[in-house]
């Protein structure tokens, strides 16, 4: 391989590497400029590739992040305030079934004692006669139950008895299930109704459960229908998604794309420190650290310029080296074909000295003929 060639990489790397270095020192400058002038306007200009039009351009871009940044703590915010709020509904709700299995067995209790409690008013004659039945029912498939297992036999009747004895639980059961719903809707009616009774003794104590129960049943009814509506409200909040975990990812994204800008308007700001008209605009910010930094930015770009001079050089030399190679080649072609051509000449010459020879023999043959 051609050493020039080897250069050339060489130097193209190193310009590469240099190139970036220089990038990452005027944007430190152009960053450090920046964030020294802060919100200030020092430039008269507000657009375009100027110190002032530049600084519009920062501005703006900070603007962009720091709303970002501010709704994605907004949203963070929200969704702790969501997670505490759905934390608070489940611990309610299940307080809530709780209470409503406690305020059932209240109901069934208070209705048990209210029918245990002759004559008093606000029983009907039906509920009266409905308890009855049920526990003439229940009385009678206890005693059919015990008749059952009591019952002795062979395997067949023993069988048979079984199946009985099965059915007869699982309908004691059943009228057992009717008779403490048939409480509970008794003790509810009871404490719904609101009867001028003074209740005493034991009637009295399960008035008091049954009605605390249902008034801390309701109050938590209502405290969960408003957490539900405040849950309601910061989903609403989040947007159509309804995540915030994908609105902050993609804030996230917009805010990497937005720093990126920022890259581009530091080394923009940090040119511009290295230009005529830009640098005395920005002389007033620039600190002894900044002017070090400028100057070793400025060796990078010298440095630059040389190899590109050598680059430039040596791929002439090679072009040249070519061209030369080229002309060569074009000298050894015309030698060829001036080769053939002697050839050629030597051998028209031939043939020609043989057409003499033969008109020769020709006319010697005519003579014999006279």
């Amino acid at each position: 391989m051609d050493e020039r060639k080897s250069n050339i990489a060489e130097l193209a790397a190193k310009n590469r590497s240099d190139s970036e270095a220089r990038i990452r020192l005027l944007e430190g400058v152009g960053e450090n400029l920046l964030r020294k002038i802060g919100e200030d306007e020092p430039f008269p200009e507000k657009s375009g590739n100027t110190p002032g039009g530049v600084l519009a351009e920062y501005h703006r871009l900070q603007k962009e992040i720091a709303e970002s940044v501010g709704i994605i703590r907004s949203l963070e915010e929200d969704a702790g305030k969501l997670k505490e709020v759905e934390g608070k509904i489940s611990a309610a709700e299940g307080e809530k079934a709780g209470l409503e299995k406690d305020l059932l067995d209240a109901y069934a209790l208070l209705g048990e004692t209210l029918l245990g409690t002759p004559g008093l008013d606000g029983l009907t004659e039906a509920s009266i006669r409905q308890e009855e039945i049920l526990f003439a029912k229940i009385d009678d498939l206890e005693k059919k139950l015990k008749e059952l297992e009591e019952k002795r036999g062979g395997v067949f009747s023993r069988l048979k008895n079984n199946a009985q004895i099965a059915m007869s639980k699982t309908l004691l059961a059943k009228h057992r299930s009717v008779l403490q719903r048939f409480y509970r809707t008794e003790g509810e009616k009871f404490l719904d109704a609101k009867l001028e009774i003074v209740p005493e003794g034991d009637l009295a104590l399960c008035v008091d459960r049954a009605g605390g129960l249902k008034d801390r049943l309701s109050g938590l009814t209502a405290d969960i229908a408003e957490l539900k509506e405040n849950r309601r409200k910061i989903i609403e909040s989040f947007g159509s998604d309804g995540s915030p975990a994908k609105r902050i990812q993609g804030l996230e994204k917009h805010i990497d794309h937005v720093k990126g800008d920022c890259d581009s308007v530091y080394l923009r700001f940090g040119l511009l420190a290295t230009e005529s008209g830009g640098k005395e605009a920005v002389s007033a910010y620039l600190s002894e650290e900044d002017v070090l930094v400028l100057q070793r930015a400025e060796i990078f770009k010298t440095q630059i310029a040389d190899r590109e001079q050598n680059i430039k050089r040596l791929e002439t030399s090679i072009n040249i080296d070519g061209e030369k190679a080229e002309i060569e080649k074009m000298k050894k072609a015309i030698q060829n074909q001036q080769d053939k051509i002697a050839v050629a000449k030597k051998s028209i010459a031939d043939l020609e000295k043989k057409i003499a020879e033969t008109e020769l023999h020709i006319e010697e043959l005519k003579s014999v003929l006279r």
